[in-house]
């Protein structure tokens, strides 16, 4: 009896140790794996490999917008496309990413403008031709001489009727921040540039100066490139050009005088345009807010900071993800802010659109004019809250940018539109935001807006084409949350999964 019981205890001993020690070792493998699992996939995404090519569309297709704007030219679209490399060049395998050859992707596309548009009919003509480089001195220096751009192998030109314009390879594709090639922008390159080479009086740009203003390279870089001609105005001394379609004011530190709103005001009256930038820091400029918000129905706080724990980037609480307004089908088209930021907000929330240091901006109630509406752009999540020097402001969904449209009749009873913009954010432009390189909305933004300001001619909306399908930015909230996901919550509870089963092995 007695040999019996301690065989069965040593028996339960063993069932013990086996069944315990496997699920202590069990536990541990797996805590092991998650960590292993989440350094791998980190170590991917950095270097760029995680990408699959999920891309349907033909990259060497022309769209609808394109047909439709390089059609309307008719015979003055007389375009040829030089590249500065033999036609053999763009085939090489060195060029590859993910199974497409990204040069040539270019050079087909470009001949199939040329194929499409042949001269025949009412249709313009575009050309294709390669020159080596120093094959052609003159004609490098007369490139060089008339768009003050070196050219090199890289270099695509596209002269046309009136002028050049040089790009870079690079310039045909958009990347995220970490160098990975994010979608082919090859058809929106092309056609605006055969646009503004088209058109005899590019459109033009003021920005004000004489009251502290400040603009980024990149803000300039992105107008420029978009068809416009810049200039500067001083509009205490200086007159409105009659070709400007947009003013902008950057940064301001001092009010404007009456004589200078009263210029705004005339330019307005004849369906302008003018945006302003503010931030956090923004002083109270009385005569410019009083301009804003008794003749557009749009103000700002005076030093009223918005910031948001959850909805931000970069671990910033004053670096705000801004929110797109949600718009019903049947208003969509009807609403300028919506043409605006259609194209980030189609991109199914893979584009985030930074708005660092942002004030607190208001609509003016009670506005009930006829021929008049205040839209917001963007907006912060309920999230946020607005503090001036520790003083609370409001909290919740607030405004980061807002447009202001009056509308009324031209010649021959045409519809015309005067935009005032308000963006509560002077680093919303900032180099950073607006490279080529950012995988941010903050380009697509100002360039919609350009669009629905000025004209389809410039900025058309022709949207990229992507190579893959990949989070490009994570929200503060979304990072903090998947940490404690990965990295503290699913190993928690699989530990004290193990260690409930490793005490109920011990009474078996």
């Amino acid at each position: 009896m007695n040999k019996n019981n301690g065989t069965n205890a040593s028996l339960r001993d063993k069932r013990r140790y086996k069944y315990g020690s496997l699920s202590v070792v069990l536990t541990a493998v797996f805590i092991a794996l998650i960590i292993a699992l989440n350094l791998l996939f980190s170590s991917l995404s950095l270097s760029g490999d995680l990408t699959v090519d999920l891309t349907p569309e033909d990259f060497t297709s022309i769209g609808d917008e394109s047909m439709r704007l390089l059609s309307a030219l008719g015979k003055d679209l007389d375009i040829t496309i030089y590249f500065m490399s033999a036609r053999d060049r763009f085939d090489l395998k060195d060029y590859n990413y993910n199974g497409i050859n990204l040069t040539g992707i270019i050079r087909d596309l470009a001949e199939n403008y040329a194929r499409v548009f042949d001269g025949s009919g009412e249709l313009g003509t575009v050309r294709v031709e390669y020159k080596e480089l120093d094959s052609d001195p003159a004609f490098e220096q007369k490139i060089l001489q008339e768009s003050a751009t070196k050219l090199n192998a890289g270099s695509v030109i596209v002269k046309g009727r009136y002028h050049y314009r040089v790009l870079n390879i690079q310039a045909f594709f958009e990347t995220t921040e970490s160098g990975q090639y994010y979608s082919f922008n090859g058809e929106y390159r092309l056609t605006t540039a055969m646009l503004q080479s088209s058109i005899s009086q590019p459109q033009k740009i003021l920005f004000t100066t004489g009251h502290g203003e400040q603009y980024s390279q990149g803000l300039l870089n992105l107008y420029a490139g978009a068809g416009f001609a810049l200039d500067t105005v001083n509009l205490a001394q200086d007159e409105i050009d009659a070709s400007t379609e947009i003013i902008i004011c950057g940064d301001p530190q001092t009010d404007f005088s009456y004589a200078e709103i009263d210029k705004l005001t005339v330019y307005l009256a004849n369906y302008k345009s003018f945006v302003v930038f503010v931030d956090s820091a923004t002083p109270e400029l009385p005569a410019l807010q009083a301009l804003l918000n008794d003749g557009w129905g749009i103000n700002y706080k005076p030093l009223y900071r918005v910031t948001d724990e959850v909805h931000s980037l970069d671990g910033k609480p004053e670096n705000l993800n801004a929110k797109y307004p949600e718009v019903d089908s049947d208003s969509a088209n009807k609403l300028a802010s919506y043409q605006i930021y259609k194209t980030v907000s189609d991109m199914g929330g893979l584009i985030t659109t930074a708005v660092p240091e942002a004030a607190e901006l208001y609509i003016k109630p009670g506005l009930t004019q006829d021929n008049f509406s205040v839209e917001t752009v963007l907006a912060s999540y309920d999230t946020a809250v607005s503090a001036k020097q520790g003083k609370e402001g409001s909290k919740g969904e607030m405004p980061l940018a807002l447009l202001s449209t009056r509308s009324g009749y031209g010649d021959n009873n045409v519809a015309r539109f005067a935009y005032v913009m308000l963006i509560g954010s002077t680093q919303f432009a900032s180099d950073g935001n607006l490279a080529e390189s950012s995988s941010r909305g903050n380009r697509r933004v100002l360039l919609a807006a350009a669009r629905i300001f000025a004209s389809d001619r410039v900025s058309p909306d022709i949207k990229s084409k992507q190579f893959a399908s990949a989070a490009l930015d994570i929200e503060t909230g979304t990072a903090k949350t998947l940490t404690w996901l990965i990295c503290t919550i699913l190993p928690g509870v699989v530990l004290i999964l193990g260690i409930v089963m490793f005490f109920r092995r011990r009474h078996l």
